[in-house]
């Protein structure tokens, strides 16, 4: 076990790429599950808080601390053990994304919901619900955990088999390591969209869910099983640019109809948009790239060759009549092409973290998903707002599942205020449109107040009270999802079985 104390060291411990800065007294770095469960064990013993911490890949703050020990799980990497026959995955939560990747392709398998940070680690991932650029087609990673190991606070160690564990309705109740657990979850109702804003629950759901994209607030996901796939025998992709934002933001409805009603546009895998100001920060690190209103990044895949000769055919005749820029649009067929266009998508959140960090401010982002009927509306209010309050800014995104990433640009600390009041404007109408304050980066500690925008206080005390019933000394993860004040206000206990 590695453990350090002085300041200096624990620096780059006290940040994400959100920008915000932290503190803590100590910093650990287990290098095996033993060490991890004897470091929770005595930090639990003398009552000291304590936050995970992974690839700190983030943009919500949800690893940063505010006080107490960091536990860092990337020491947590030894072991991947892929099963070709079972087409799975077990591994530590230390492993990052593209080590998994470079292993499980070995046996000519993949994770096909790879979120797009390469760097991020397995458990933060998996704590954070992660998705990316092939959510459209293939959702979130939720879908592909199949079982987690999980630390509590208080030194107790869990495992959880898909599957196995289900709730009556809101009712949990169940034996596992020797104890008995017996709870009732909140009585909030997710929206009809993507989302990760607060606790996952519903009726009759599996337990492991629970777990999943609970930001590190309830346990730590010491290792995990996921589901792979196979290496499909062809991808088509493509970026293309568009005099006006207006013919992009066309051609990502023709693709949507098209993958809902007919092959075989059926479930790309990727549908992305990017605005003009997204083109011109790209244009800066790519300058062949040209002048354009809107870009469209598209992928899908195919298992066989004729399926993907179906599929270029058709790609290329609805291109065709798009209104994009045909001699300047890339298009992708060999896997170096790819990467070139995966890394040009993947290169603009890189390039918005420099530009905030070079201005010494905290990321002023909307991380907005509506259902699909009401995202005209949305965006409709994403041009007045850009307009209104005459900031530097930029939206891109998952356009495939109505869920973009409207970034302010502020450059001082008016800025950065004047752009909040802005974010909860915009919040405040996803909410009303049936929407989330927040699709896949979750809440951490920067987006609270959106989080009170979406539920009654009411329905977060009854958070704070599903992680107090876990976390009884209130010691892992403070201040995320909600204020640590809460919880040494708020209900004692889990509302009771009734």
């Amino acid at each position: 076990m590695i453990s350090k104390t002085n300041q200096k060291d624990l620096l780059t411990y006290l940040e994400d790429t959100s920008n915000r800065q932290g503190a803590a007294s100590a910093l650990y770095i287990p290098q095996n599950q033993e060490e991890l469960l004897a470091i929770i064990r005595e930090l639990s013993k003398k009552n000291i808080p304590f936050t995970a911490s992974g690839g700190r890949t983030g943009t919500t703050g949800g690893c940063v601390p505010q006080e107490g020990a960091i536990i860092s799980l990337e020491g947590l990497k030894d072991n991947i053990q892929i099963d070709p026959e079972a087409k799975t995955a077990k591994l530590e939560a230390g492993v990052s994304l593209q080590d998994l990747e470079k292993e499980a392709r070995k046996h000519k398998l993949t994770l096909r919901s790879l979120p797009t940070e390469p760097l991020a680690l397995a458990g933060g991932v998996a704590s954070t619900a992660a998705s990316g650029v092939h959510g459209f087609g293939w959702g979130g990673i939720r879908n592909y955990i199949r079982a987690v190991e999980i630390f509590l606070s208080s030194g107790e160690a869990i495992h959880l088999r898909r599957g196995e564990i289900f709730s009556q309705k809101r009712v949990f109740n169940f034996k596992i390591a020797g104890r008995q657990f017996d709870f009732k979850l909140p009585d909030y109702h997710l929206p009809a969209c993507k989302s990760q804003a607060g606790y996952f629950v519903r009726d009759n759901m599996d337990l492991i869910d629970l777990f999943i994209g609970s930001e590190g607030t309830l346990g730590i996901i010491s290792s995990l099983e996921l589901a792979l796939q196979n290496i499909p025998f062809g991808v088509f992709d493509g970026l293309l640019f568009f005099p006006q934002e207006e013919e992009a933001l066309q051609f990502t409805e023709r693709i949507k109809v098209g993958a809902q009603n007919f092959a075989p546009l059926q479930n790309p895998a990727a549908l992305e948009f990017l605005d003009q100001n997204s083109l011109n920060l790209l244009r800066r690190e790519y300058s062949f790239m040209p002048k354009a209103g809107g870009t469209v990044y598209f992928e899908q895949e195919a298992e066989n060759k004729e399926e993907y000769d179906a599929l270029v055919d058709k790609w290329q005749g609805l291109i065709e009549t798009s209104g994009a820029f045909l001699d300047q649009s890339i298009f992708a067929e060999t896997a170096k092409e790819r990467e070139k266009v995966y890394q040009i998508r993947h290169k603009l959140p890189q390039l918005i973290n420099e530009f905030l960090r070079r201005a010494k401010q905290v990321k002023a982002a909307a991380d907005i998903a509506v259902p699909e009927s009401n995202f005209k509306q949305m965006h409709q209010y994403y041009r007045k707002v850009s307009q209104e309050a005459k900031l530097s800014y930029l939206n891109f995104g998952h356009i495939g599942e109505s869920h973009l990433h409207f970034n302010f640009l502020p450059q001082t600390n008016s800025q950065s205020q004047l752009a909040k009041s802005y974010l909860k404007e915009l919040c405040r109408l996803a909410v009303s449109l049936g929407g989330t304050v927040s699709a896949e980066h979750g809440i951490g500690k920067l987006k609270k107040a959106y989080l009170e925008i979406m539920y009654s206080q009411d329905e977060i005390n009854q958070m704070a009270a599903l992680k107090k019933y876990f976390d009884p000394q209130c010691l892992l993860g403070l201040d995320n999802i909600f204020s640590k004040d809460l919880l040494g206000t708020g209900p004692s206990q889990i509302t009771p079985i009734k």
